[in-house]
């Protein structure tokens, strides 16, 4: 499936970009990982979910600076998808496992079900420092006040 795809299907909507936005996302994202070794000796599954909310985070900047919206209600599914799609081949592996988080912590937070040990939440954290340094990266690029300053 393309953009066109997910406008048509009432997925995603065009807007524009707003870079005070974007970086707010991606500070928060930031913030969120701080938080994360707070809580991960105490509550490994919700530190997991901690990591999984941060990319969901830089996910949504993401494709704000692309000039899109997620409006449905499958918005975690869409932002991991429309981001693997941005990113392209060559981040697969991290938007799989950004994907396996997002499926974990529906299962966690809608069945309260723990999904993960201390390992497996270090493992997310991991994973989320990755996914936001390469959008925090792409967005910085795209925004035209950087661009200015460089």
């Amino acid at each position: 499936m393309d953009f066109n795809s997910y406008l048509q299907k009432g997925l995603i909507k065009k807007q524009t970009a707003n870079f005070g936005q974007i970086h707010n996302q991606i500070r928060r994202a930031k913030k969120d990982l701080k938080t994360f070794s707070l809580v991960l000796e105490n509550d490994p599954e919700w530190a997991a979910t901690i990591a999984y909310q941060a990319m969901l985070r830089a996910g949504r900047a993401l494709l704000f600076a692309q000039g899109y919206l997620p409006v449905d209600g499958q918005q975690h599914k869409t932002v991991v998808t429309i981001t693997g799609m941005i990113l392209g081949e060559q981040y697969d592996l991290v938007v799989m496992q950004f994907e396996k988080l997002r499926k974990k912590r529906n299962i966690f937070f809608y069945d309260s079900t723990d999904t993960a040990n201390i390992a497996e939440a270090r493992k997310a954290l991991e994973t989320a420092q990755k996914l936001i340094a390469i959008i925090d990266k792409l967005v910085t690029g795209l925004d035209p006040q950087q661009k200015t300053k460089m």
